[in-house]
C-alpha cells in the first residue's frame, strides 16, 4: 500500500468515527488504566509491605544470632510456632465458643 492510500484510509476511519462520536466520549484505549490497588504515582504499598517484611526478618535474624528475647519469646519459640501443625477444626470450635455470647442467635 502506498502512503497516500494509508493516509486516505486513516482519514476515512476518523470521519466514520466522528459521525458516531459524541464530543465527550472516550474510547477504551483512552481510559486511564487501573493499577490494581496501587497508587498511580511512585508510592507503592507493595514496596512498603516488602520493607516491613525485610525489617521483621532482619529483627528475627538479629534476635537469633544474639539470643535476644522480645517480651518472653526467643527466636526458637517463633520458629517452633511457625513449624507447628494446627488443628483448624479445634481452633474453629474454640472461636465459636468464645464468640457465642457475642453473636446473634
Amino acid at each position: 500500500m502506498r502512503m497516500e492510500e494509508v493516509n486516505a484510509r486513516k482519514d476515512y476511519i476518523q470521519k466514520v468515527r466522528q459521525s458516531f462520536d459524541a464530543p465527550d466520549r472516550n474510547y477504551e484505549f483512552q481510559y486511564e488504566t487501573d493499577t490494581k490497588g496501587e497508587a498511580s504515582d511512585d508510592f507503592s504499598f507493595f514496596k512498603v509491605r516488602m520493607l516491613i517484611a525485610v525489617l521483621i526478618f532482619a529483627a528475627y535474624v538479629f534476635c537469633d544470632k544474639t539470643g535476644t528475647k522480645v517480651y518472653q519469646y526467643t527466636a526458637e519459640d517463633v520458629a517452633d510456632e511457625i513449624a507447628r501443625t494446627y488443628d483448624y477444626n479445634e481452633a474453629r470450635e474454640e472461636l465459636v465458643q468464645v464468640l457465642a455470647p457475642v453473636l446473634p442467635k
